[in-house]
Parts: structure tokens; C-alpha cells; sequence
């Protein structure tokens, strides 16, 4: 008897999941994916952001990425920080709009839906450099004229390399052979600067080299501060809403303030500074500053998910 009713109940089973299980249906695994390095392959390939794992309009966390966007002030001054941690070096990404010999400029919100990021922030304005200085996208090296000096007043860019793990090296007045005798691989190179922390140590006394050093301005900046994490640093300017705006040497103390900075590099700024996040309607928003004015880019840093359902 007992028998009887050990292979009803198993065959109730068996019929309750084919009720459950459409026919045909496949389980699938979902996992964490190698994104491709190259740069247009890798927005081919791309995948968009969940909708289920936005926690909130400020913060998205899947199991290849987490975002948390923080607010404060500082200075008499607005700031956003964006925490950043990925799973994979290939989720830190840059992108420009256009070719290289012809870029184009778009909005920030533009590129950052074409690349499918989760985060965007922007670049160097590489296109404006009177091609001087490191870009490097992808792996690709476009430019490596860091010899060429911007003005008369001798002296050359620190520029900004992040390698094949992901982490970020800061070359102080960098010259065409320190970057070719990098010892790692160039995965993304910028010229704008200045390192604002380069190696745990803040660095003063900035000279202008087209940064409005001693300028109250809108900042943008991109911080590691661990394996794979990062913050993405940006305060207002005068133009916004309530704000006075930072100086370069009161951004650095402000970045070198948070816990763990290790290497923090100064992005394009002004009127030309986005962070990009997308909120509740879904859809792609300039969430940084309150000043009408904004112009379009050519490139950015961006964060992508590698979570694949």
C-alpha cells in the first residue's frame, strides 16, 4: 500500500511540473560575460541595463556591477560620488562618437544610450588637444604626442592610463617614452589632468594648463580607490544653483578626503561635464548640475554591465 502511494504522489509531481513548464520551455543560465575590448565590437555586443535591478533612482546593482550615487556639499558647493565596483576590467570602458580623424559631438545622454552604459561621465575632449598628448580607446593607441607642448610655458600634460586590470596609473608631465615604456597593456589613455592623487599622495600648487586651475568651476573627476572599484567624483560651478565651485586645489583636497584614494585624475570640466544615470522614466538623464547651459562631447568613460540573462 505504502508503495502505491509513494508512485501517486511521485506521479503528481511529475504532472504538477509539466502543468509549471511550458512545453518546449529551455532553463537557462545567466552569468557574467567577457564584454570584447575592442571598442565597436564592444558596443555591438552590448547589453543594456536591467530595468529590475535599478534599487532606486541613484543606485543599480546586478551581479556584475553596483552603482550607488551619494549628494552632499562641500564648500558652499553641490557634489555628486558615484561608488563604482564591477566584476570584470572590461566593464570600464571609453568611447568616442564618429572616427577618430572626425569625431563628432553629441550629448552626453546620447552616447551614453548608444554604448547601453549604466554610468557615463565625461572624457577629455580629446578632439581639442591640437593633437598633443596620450588617447587611447579600447586598446586601440590613436596618439601618443605627449612631447608636443600645449603653449610656451613648457610644460606637458599629466595624462591618465588605465591598463588591462582595470587600474588607473597617472604619469606626471608624462613624455612620448614614459608611455612607451608602460609596462602594462594601454587599455584607455586620456590627456587632461592634472593628477589631483597620483599614488596616495595629494598633489597642490596646479598650473594652468587649460583647467581654470585657479578658477571656481564645475570638476569632474574619475577615482580608484581598490581592485575594481572607483569613484566617479563631480562638483558644481557658479553657474549652478547655490554653489560657488571648487578650485583644482580645493578639488583635490575634497577627492583626497575620501577613504582609499589611491590615484584621482581631473576630467574635462565646465559647461562640457556630464554624469549620466538613468532614473525612473528608464530613460538616459544628465543627473549632475543645475545650470541650462551644457554642451555636446565627443567622448566618454563609461561603465558597463556584464550580467547576461
Amino acid at each position: 500500500m505504502k508503495n502505491i502511494l509513494r508512485s501517486a504522489l511521485l506521479i503528481l509531481m511529475l504532472l504538477s511540473l509539466l502543468i509549471l513548464v511550458p512545453s518546449g520551455a529551455i532553463v537557462a543560465e545567466a552569468e557574467v560575460v567577457d564584454l570584447p575590448l575592442d571598442m565597436k565590437a564592444g558596443i555591438k555586443a552590448a547589453i543594456a541595463p536591467y530595468p529590475q535591478y535599478y534599487v532606486s533612482d541613484w543606485e543599480y546593482e546586478d551581479p556584475s556591477l553596483h552603482i550607488k550615487i551619494d549628494h552632499g556639499r562641500v564648500n558652499d558647493t553641490n557634489y555628486l560620488v558615484a561608488h563604482v565596483t564591477v566584476a570584470s576590467a572590461l566593464q570600464i570602458r571609453s568611447m568616442f562618437t564618429g572616427s577618430y580623424g572626425s569625431p563628432s559631438e553629441e550629448w552626453g545622454t546620447t552616447l551614453a544610450k548608444n554604448a547601453k552604459a549604466v554610468l557615463a561621465i565625461s572624457g577629455d575632449s580629446f578632439h581639442k588637444h591640437s593633437n598633443i598628448g596620450l588617447v587611447a580607446k579600447q586598446g586601440k593607441l590613436y596618439r601618443n604626442k605627449c612631447d608636443r607642448l600645449e603653449d610656451k610655458s613648457g610644460l606637458r600634460y599629466d595624462v591618465l592610463i588605465i591598463d588591462e586590470n582595470g587600474d588607473l596609473h597617472i604619469l606626471p608631465q608624462a613624455t612620448s617614452a614614459e608611455v612607451d615604456a608602460f609596462p602594462g597593456q594601454i587599455i584607455n589613455g586620456f590627456t587632461f589632468g592634472p593628477g589631483l592623487v597620483i599614488d596616495g599622495v595629494k598633489q597642490s600648487g596646479f598650473k594652468n594648463m587649460n583647467n581654470a586651475s585657479d578658477k571656481p568651476a564645475q570638476r569632474m573627476c574619475i577615482a580608484q580607490v581598490g581592485p575594481l572599484d572607483y569613484l566617479c567624483i563631480y562638483t558644481e560651478g557658479p553657474e549652478d544653483t547655490g554653489s560657488t565651485g571648487l578650485t583644482l586645489d580645493q578639488f583635490a583636497d575634497f577627492v583626497y578626503s575620501f577613504e582609499g584614494v589611491q590615484n584621482a585624475y581631473n576630467l574635462d570640466g565646465g559647461v562640457t561635464t556630464w554624469m549620466v544615470f538613468r532614473q525612473g522614466t528608464n530613460s538616459y538623464a544628465k543627473i549632475n548640475g543645475t545650470n541650462p547651459k551644457k554642451r555636446p562631447i565627443a567622448d566618454i568613460l563609461y561603465f558597463a554591465t556584464a550580467w547576461q540573462e
